[in-house]
């Protein structure tokens, strides 16, 4: 072999072996930005903004740069994702559930009645086994946090007494929640379509009697304004209100949904949970209305003709429904709706 044909031969080698060492040096996967659109009603400094900034950190290490947006409208943010003005976007179950029924159906109208509780329904929508549930159409489900209980205040804390005191009484509820307004009507009050910015308004003001509202909406929404010194709120959970990431499939890898749905679990649960426990202790103990016994018991009854009346109209998934019922009856046994036929049969 000739002197030349050799230095040729090891300058090709050498050249070869720079280029694989600078292919490694590269990173696996270029990252690529992707906006995330996040409802909070506070806006930038609210707690729900502010729970996602160590998510945001983490989808760097998943090769995605997220561009986050706050939205002090929910119907705007919502209306943005659909439109594809947000690659993903942060919002409540109850918006969800026109992205993706079954997760959307898990804030369903006294579905569940303790943080325990939602706390198993949240790790089995996170769970691997779960994962063609949380997608539908060209939507998936990211991850769930909690975001609190959802209460009925009162500017009049004896309009709570009785069921029957409810019967003709103003109630705000959100204009897009079809559950809050079917459960008005089952319980004989008027509904008002209301938005956020205006729920706040009209019951401090006394447009409405009652507002359906979470315990962060005290603060947020200053509706210790309405309560004043005769108001109240009942402590019997009119549901659990979620947070929610949805995300168009199409914009992020195959496997970003479950990996992410593992991660939010495992790392913003205990933080989300902890401000969101904040929040309920921030209502003063006055304000609270005991609901126990035969008003127990009546409130039970009257949400479950709520949820079966929307299971009939095929609002809430069917899946998510049955899965909430046997969460209730696996903790409490004894409840009557157990050995009933309503929301799928009865749970053994």
């Amino acid at each position: 072999m000739t002197r030349n044909l050799i230095t040729r031969r090891l300058a090709g080698l050498a050249l070869g072996a720079v280029a694989l060492a600078a292919g490694a040096l590269q990173p696996a996967a270029a990252t690529e930005t992707r906006t995330l659109c996040i409802y909070d009603p506070i806006g930038a400094n609210g707690f729900i903004y502010q729970s996602f900034q160590d998510y945001i950190v983490q989808a760097r290490s998943w090769g995605i740069k997220l561009k986050p947006k706050a939205y002090t409208d929910e119907a705007v943010a919502a209306n943005d994702f659909k439109a594809g003005k947000c690659d993903m976007a942060a919002i409540t179950g109850v918006r969800d559930i026109h992205f993706v029924k079954f997760a959307g159906s898990l804030d369903m109208a006294g579905g569940l009645q303790t943080y325990a509780q939602e706390k198993t329904a949240i790790q089995v929508m996170s769970s691997p086994k779960a994962a063609k549930y949380m997608q539908q159409g060209g939507y998936e489900v990211a991850g769930v946090v909690p975001l609190g209980k959802a209460f009925l205040f009162a500017r009049n804390r004896n309009d709570l007494d009785s069921l029957k005191k409810l019967a003709g009484k103003k109630i705000a509820v959100l204009s897009y929640d079809k559950q809050a307004s079917t459960l008005a009507n089952v319980a004989g009050a008027s509904p008002v379509g209301a938005s956020i910015a205006s729920l706040g308004p009209m019951f401090n003001n006394g447009s409405v009697d009652l507002a359906y509202a979470p315990s962060f909406a005290y603060d947020a929404l200053e509706l210790y304004k309405g309560l004043g010194n005769n108001g109240g709120i009942a402590d019997f959970v009119l549901g659990m209100l979620s947070g929610q990431l949805v995300f168009h499939k199409d914009k992020f890898p195959a496997d970003f949904g479950q990996k992410s749905r593992t991660w939010v679990f495992n790392n913003m649960y205990g933080p989300t949970m902890r401000r969101v426990k904040r929040s309920d202790n921030k209502i003063p103990d006055k304000y609270w209305v005991h609901i126990s016994g035969e008003r127990d018991q009546k409130y039970r009854e009257m949400f479950r003709k709520t949820r079966q009346k929307l299971w009939d109209d095929g609002w809430y998934s069917h899946k998510m429904q049955h899965l909430l019922k046997k969460i209730r009856c696996s903790t409490n046994a004894g409840l009557a709706e157990c050995s009933l036929d309503s929301e799928g049969g009865p749970v053994h």
